[in-house]
């Protein structure tokens, strides 16, 4: 039996998890299901150590790193987030793998196969070094975006970017204050500019701020229109192939 406590804030991610866990292995025996970094650590200080632990890294009070400042962690540990910002496996550790969500069953089943390999063998998790391997990893996204206005050059904050446009396929940025530029950057070299966690490409055209976004209407199941702060003439419609993305993206 593999003694299995899954740490997760989203109740379907962690519903999700456990049916995929039991289907790649019967051996697998969820013992709890906790949503916090406050309850993991009461848990633990409380029961044995699980074989396997399954860890969101983003929970509702804080990250899940926390637990292990508090608790001495001798389970192998199998991370996941939405994020890819974390870099994880950058840092080369046997009681350690990583998943991105939504979590695809052949990785787990993967990961799964590792543990397995070295359950043979309790090393705790050392949480420093992991930090710092993690900073050196970190995906960078840019700040600011240098625009050349004339003979002048304007600095601008990535995070006062309303959004960002094709015209006449020339691109265009329009700040919160209702500013437009010229930029040299494609929308295609935007999205990996840009953090991912504040910037959306909702179609061929238009890369959103969340926080620009006024109000969403559904159109259909399939068509979103979504309306913009500063204005565009019309609403812009979110493509169909990106619609249930765009979902999940208003949803983390």
């Amino acid at each position: 039996m593999i003694r299995t406590l899954i740490i997760e804030d989203e109740v379907p991610a962690a519903s999700r998890l456990q049916r995929l866990l039991e289907e790649i292995d019967p051996a697998i025996s969820v013992l709890d299901r906790l949503e916090s970094v406050s309850s993991a650590i009461s848990w633990l200080e409380e029961n044995p150590a699980p074989d396997l632990l399954m860890l969101d890294i983003q929970l509702a009070d804080g990250l899940s790193f926390d637990i292990f400042r508090k608790i001495k962690i001798e389970s192998f540990v199998i991370f996941t987030t939405a994020y890819d910002e974390y870099a994880i496996k950058a840092f080369d550790l046997n009681s350690i793998d990583y998943l991105l969500k939504p979590v695809n069953k052949e990785k787990l089943s993967k990961a799964l196969a590792k543990y397995r390999k070295l359950k043979s063998e309790r090393s705790v998790v050392d949480i420093e070094s992991l930090l710092i391997a993690m900073e050196r990893g970190r995906k960078r996204y840019k700040e600011r975006f240098a625009i050349t206005i004339g003979t002048k050059i304007k600095s601008i904050e990535s995070k006062k970017i309303g959004y960002i446009y094709t015209l006449d396929k020339n691109t265009f940025l329009c700040t919160r204050e209702d500013r437009h530029y010229p930029m040299d950057h494609s929308l295609e070299r935007l999205e990996e500019l840009l953090d991912p966690k504040l910037f959306f490409r909702i179609n061929r055209q238009y890369v959103v701020n969340y926080f620009s976004i006024d109000k969403v209407s559904v159109l259909s199941k399939s068509r979103v229109a979504i309306h913009l702060q500063p204005p565009t003439k019309d609403p812009v419609l979110v493509s169909t192939a990106r619609t249930h993305s765009f979902r999940q993206w208003l949803d983390r």
